[in-house]
């Protein structure tokens, strides 16, 4: 029986099959490393945006609050054996994990003695590789709570831990969800003058891939 030649010109021969699986591997290799690509390039824009966001809330919120504040104290962290005592205050050019903004005014009229009216409390709690959120905690005071200055050389701390006794994290609200203290491994640094520095970075992502950016702020209550 003869093959119809029509029919043999259909056939494949070994070198075009290998060339073809040659090209086919190559083909879904690079489409395979462009599809990595584009997924990396998506995780990055997405985590670099809430960082950015981030960065925006976080400086905003804490920029005005401190402008309205008269002083604030830099302490070590937010237990309280780190801050119930003067000297627990970071001199200047320390630093330290918790920045307390102190509001006062004169009450109740205005050539009154000042009283306290708001005390905000903006801290780090880090973990053993230095990194972990950022809370902040807020108390008011109404009508505004009497300045004890003659009940003893500590007398800002043995207020304050009178009104925040506990270290309650569900009373805390997240001000960052992750983040990196850079002024000697801590975020906040005490410049002197009622001027203070957060130095920090904000990290999103996972332990396989992670996104960061540094922000630098200079702040100062005022006065």
């Amino acid at each position: 029986m003869k093959t119809n030649p029509s029919q043999a010109n259909l056939a494949f021969t070994l070198p075009e099959i290998m060339v073809v699986t040659t090209l086919f591997l190559i083909i879904s290799t690079g489409l395979a490393t462009f599809m990595v690509d584009i997924s990396k390039g998506t995780f990055w824009v997405s985590k670099k945006a809430l960082i950015s966001n981030d960065v925006r809330n976080f400086t905003l919120r804490i920029s005005r609050e401190t402008l309205g504040a008269n002083t604030g104290y830099v302490y070590p962290d937010y237990q309280i054996k780190n801050r119930n005592q003067r000297e627990d205050r970071r001199a200047s050019g320390e630093t330290g994990d918790c920045l307390v903004l102190i509001h006062t005014d004169p009450y109740p009229d205005i050539d009154d003695p000042k009283h306290y009216t708001k005390i905000i409390i903006y801290y780090r709690q880090a973990d053993e590789d230095g990194r972990g959120p950022v809370y902040r905690v807020e108390k008011d005071f109404d009508p505004p709570a009497t300045i004890e200055t003659g009940n003893g050389y500590d007398h800002f701390e043995t207020f304050m831990n009178k009104h925040f006794s506990a270290h309650n994290l569900t009373d805390s609200e997240i001000v960052l969800e992750l983040s990196q203290g850079l002024a000697d491994g801590k975020l906040f640094h005490n410049l002197g003058n009622n001027s203070f520095v957060i130095n920090g970075e904000i990290i999103h992502g996972n332990k396989v891939e992670e996104v960061t950016n540094t922000y630098n702020l200079t702040i100062s209550p005022r006065g």
